[in-house]
């Protein structure tokens, strides 16, 4: 367990350095001893910001530190998302809501469902890495990285080939943005995703948003246009992002490390394990979803007050030294890998087995194929959007 030392106030650690490399600040705040600091964030808001991996474990599964922004203090500052994505979404509510709504998304992410999308997977990996290899390489992100998880997700909601819509750019905005692009961004996906579920009213599928239509809960309630807008909203970003940009920095950390490359060439077991160390090592979700203290909850010996927000620091947990030995080693060999990239406790990624299948089958058919693959500039070129929430690179050029 955590020594627990007093937490201290930070001016907003998210700057240009962090965004370029955040593990030197989490290194720092790590070195302070304290598992939980204050930090002051570019909209004005002060939050806790949890670091150790003990606390950071624990806030997750607390229910005490609750999404919906009705819990927030008097002095929060409002944020860019409609109000009509901010409340009755799976990612926004808590409880009997959270649970009666999880239920609806938890129907497309069944092992059944899973396992039978493993073949297309396999499938759209090797036309992509098929037409990256006639161009002797080309940009990871644009070849494979972005184009892989947006097929699965738009095939489970049911989006056609035609409508597959802008996603990279709103997620670019909406999570790295200027506060007018990113709401400009919000209200572009707002109405793209009305317009799917239009679709599927008239033209209803075997697909996640044509369930959504048509059925109900255990009380005979259906879903709201609201909630069906706000679930659909968050898939198409959580649902494909947080891949987008593990598959980018795990290759990046392959180009890195070649004999880590090599390792899961010669021996393809180890590729799971190699998975969930490369999201250790450098996941692309560093913070969770914003919380709100809905009563006084004790944290790593502080107090943090009702209305108070909180954000739970993945990426500094899992390089927690009190956890990990030897914290900044990629090492594939690593026992007990229980990294928080997926989350925990009621709000866990309920797509988790998916991201891990599109993981294995992309980065060991990516070395497999390749085994002279180069980065094509230099590494400090790689530019990575500015966010805190959802690290990826805009772009990683590489040559085979």
């Amino acid at each position: 367990m955590t020594t627990a030392q007093p937490a201290r106030k930070h001016p907003n650690p998210f700057d240009e350095a962090f965004f370029k490399d955040p593990y030197p600040t989490y290194a720092e705040m790590h070195r302070t001893g304290a598992p939980l600091h204050r930090v002051s964030l570019s909209d004005g808001n002060d939050v806790w910001l949890i670091t150790g991996y003990e606390e950071a474990s624990e806030a997750l599964k607390d229910r005490r530190l609750v999404r919906n922004r009705r819990h927030a203090g008097p002095d929060y500052k409002s944020e860019i998302l409609p109000e009509i994505v901010r409340s009755g979404n799976l990612h926004m509510e808590d409880g009997q809501i959270h649970t009666r709504l999880r239920r609806f998304m938890n129907f497309a992410f069944t092992p059944k469902r899973v396992a039978a999308m493993v073949p297309r997977i396999e499938q759209v990996t090797k036309e992509l890495l098929d037409a990256m290899e006639a161009n002797g390489g080309g940009d990871i992100m644009d070849g494979l990285a972005a184009p892989l998880p947006i097929a699965m997700t738009t095939g489970i909601l049911g989006v056609p080939d035609d409508q597959r819509g802008d996603f990279r750019y709103w997620s670019d905005e909406l999570l790295g943005g200027a506060p007018e692009r990113a709401r400009e961004a919000a209200e572009q996906l707002l109405v793209y995703v009305q317009g799917l579920i239009d679709l599927k009213r008239r033209e209803p599928a075997d697909d996640l948003i044509s369930y959504w239509v048509s059925v109900k809960d255990d009380e005979g309630k259906p879903l709201t246009d609201q909630e069906m807008i706000g679930m659909t909203f968050f898939l198409l970003l959580g649902g494909y992002d947080t891949t987008v940009g593990q598959i980018g920095a795990s290759v990046l950390a392959l180009l890195k490390y070649p004999e880590k490359a090599e390792a899961m060439r010669t021996n393809p077991d180890i590729i799971p394990d190699a998975v969930e160390e490369l999201m250790r090592w450098d996941g692309s979700t560093h913070s969770g979803i914003r919380r709100f203290a809905a009563e006084d909850v004790e944290i790593g010996g502080e107090t943090i007050r009702s209305g108070d927000c909180v954000l739970i620091s993945l990426g500094a947990a899992n390089r927690c030294p009190m956890r990990f030995a030897d914290p900044d080693k990629l090492d594939f060999e690593r026992e007990q890998n229980w990294q928080l990239g997926f989350g925990r406790g009621p709000h866990h990624c309920p797509g988790k087995e998916l991201a891990r299948h599109e993981l294995r089958i992309a980065l060991g058919e990516l070395v497999r194929r390749f085994p002279d693959m180069k980065l094509a500039v230099p590494e400090d070129e790689v530019v990575w959007r500015p966010s805190y929430l959802i690290r990826v690179p805009y772009e990683l050029p590489v040559r085979f």
